[in-house]
């Protein structure tokens, strides 16, 4: 027995398998404090965004009394936490001292002439192992937030500048969209109405797309400097629509992934305006000019073939249309107080292959390659006015537009850094015995601004403008045409030059209009 005894006690034999069992036993305990960690801190985020959003719901209807102040911080609470979750939200009036001396927990006192409104929701977090350790299966989580209206302010504008499908035509605004996100898109002229008449408030929605990226809303700078998908950007805006979409956004929101935006080229404020986001970003835009902006900054390295119709006298006829960036980053959109920055519109550049239907003296039919390269239309803020009434005057700079007829390599038709200068183009050209190259070249500018004004009832209505250029001639083709610097290549052949120039003349001249009502339609 003493010998059997001693042998037990010098026998390791089976030690790993006990530390293993201990180990084991270990790493559960720690996975499942793991799992209802990231829960909570899960459930602290959003808890944290809904306090965040409906606080400043609250402060925005401040003026219609505490009543309504409670209500839309209870309905906003609701709405971004599970109903089953929330078990009380606390909206406090009272005022917030935006002084960096004081401590940022002291900023807020109740009572008083109320410019803001505290809300604290308090919400449980489910726990799932932490009954085995903690003794409890929730743990409750109290997050506050406050939202000020600060008056006293410089006033500022918010403006922005963009170019707009002249008619909602289902297969040109298809094919742009298609090229712009890189997938098939298509949609019904109805689909695009939907989206014309859906109005998005700014304020409303990169409130919620910070809640959706986990940025703290109200941080803006931070917003503006983050790059995102631009289905993510759409799933959010699909969120806001409510349904009124009509389902457009979420097809959307599908072929749009992949495609990055950083938001700041998006929506801009000048140096001088460092609040003015907060304020300014308080107004509505068409969900249609949100959506084409955006995929513009994020697809602007990307070519559309268009498939036009082919009109009478036309045998062939293809069309590339590039759309390039927005020249030194300007945004699309500005809160401002003063003229900087001047933003601009995307460049873009057309560029169109035509073959005559006829041949011309029964020799052969002719090519006629043109460009068309569109700079950046401009705007800046000239002034505004609030006393006696609201008035913004806009300075605008209509697109520049150089048309060509001449040659030029298609792949780099979308290099927007590199400047584009067009061969002469041979026309025609049989078998070496005959040739006919030409050139033209048209510059169109209007050299300065012009003033936009918008009153009191524009800015209630949200009204867009329109500046035409006085200078882009309605027939830009015709009087392309009318300047063709042409030279004829002839061997051993007994035709004459006046002859052959005099036949193309007679067969491009009538091709002009029937090209301008083609590409009208695409450069409006």
């Amino acid at each position: 027995m003493i010998r059997f005894s001693a042998r037990f006690a010098q026998d390791r034999r089976g030690a790993v398998a006990v530390i293993a069992a201990v180990a084991g036993g270990l790493l559960c305990l720690l996975t499942a404090a793991v799992i209802d960690l990231g829960v909570l801190v899960l459930h602290i985020r959003r808890v944290q965004g809904a306090a965040d959003l409906a606080a400043l719901s609250a402060v925005r209807v401040l003026d219609r009394g505490e009543g309504a102040v409670r209500d839309a911080a209870d309905r906003t609470v609701q709405a971004n936490v599970a109903p089953e979750a929330v078990v009380s939200v606390s909206t406090t009036l009272g005022v917030y001292t935006p002084d960096p001396k004081i401590d940022r927990a002291q900023r807020f006192r109740p009572g008083g002439a109320a410019n803001a409104a505290q809300v604290e929701a308090t919400s449980p977090a489910p726990m799932f192992f932490a009954s085995l350790l903690l003794g409890r299966d929730k743990v409750v989580v109290k997050r506050r937030a406050v939202a000020a209206r600060m008056g006293g302010a410089p006033p500022k504008a918010m403006f922005s500048i963009g170019s707009r499908l002249a008619r909602l035509d289902g297969g040109v605004a298809n094919q742009l969209l298609s090229g712009l996100t890189g997938s098939k898109v298509s949609l019904s002229v109805m689909d695009y109405r939907r989206l014309v008449d859906l109005d998005v408030n700014l304020l409303g929605f990169t409130d919620a797309l910070a809640t959706d990226l986990g940025v703290k809303v109200g941080d803006y700078d931070r917003l503006l400097a983050t790059q995102v998908d631009a289905g993510r950007v759409l799933k959010v805006l699909e969120g806001l629509a409510g349904g009124s979409d009509g389902g457009v956004l979420g097809r959307l929101a599908s072929v749009s992934a992949g495609v990055k935006v950083e938001l700041g080229d998006l929506i801009g404020v000048d140096a001088q305006a460092p609040d003015g986001i907060r304020q300014g970003l308080d107004a509505s835009v068409s969900a249609m000019d949100l959506i084409f902006a955006m995929l513009e900054i994020g697809g602007g390295e990307r070519q559309v073939a268009l498939n036009l119709d082919v009109p009478a006298g036309l045998a062939d006829l293809k069309t590339t249309l590039a759309i390039g960036e927005r020249p030194n980053r300007s945004p699309w959109l500005t809160v401002t107080s003063d003229g900087q920055p001047v933003i601009r519109t995307a460049q873009t550049r057309l560029y169109v292959r035509a073959r005559t239907a006829q041949a011309l003296s029964g020799l052969a039919r002719v090519e006629l390659p043109i460009l068309v390269q569109l700079a950046p239309s401009e705007a800046r803020l000239k002034s505004l006015a609030c006393d006696p009434a609201r008035r913004v005057d806009v300075d605008v700079r209509p697109g520049l537009a150089r048309a060509s007829v001449g040659v030029v390599d298609e792949a780099r038709v979308s290099d927007f850094k590199t400047a584009l200068t067009p061969r002469p183009a041979t026309l025609l050209s049989v078998l070496g015995l005959v040739s006919i190259t030409a050139k033209a070249d048209i510059e169109i500018a209007d050299v300065g601004f012009r003033p936009l004004r918008f009153d009191a009832a524009d800015i209630q209505a949200q009204r867009t403008k329109t500046m035409t250029s006085r200078g882009l001639a309605t027939g830009l083709v015709s009087s392309l045409l009318q300047r063709l610097e042409v030279t004829v290549n002839l061997a051993g052949l007994g035709l004459g030059l006046g002859d052959l120039t005099k036949a193309l003349g007679l067969l491009l001249t009538p091709l002009g209009p029937v090209l301008d009502g083609v590409l009208n339609p695409v450069l409006d």
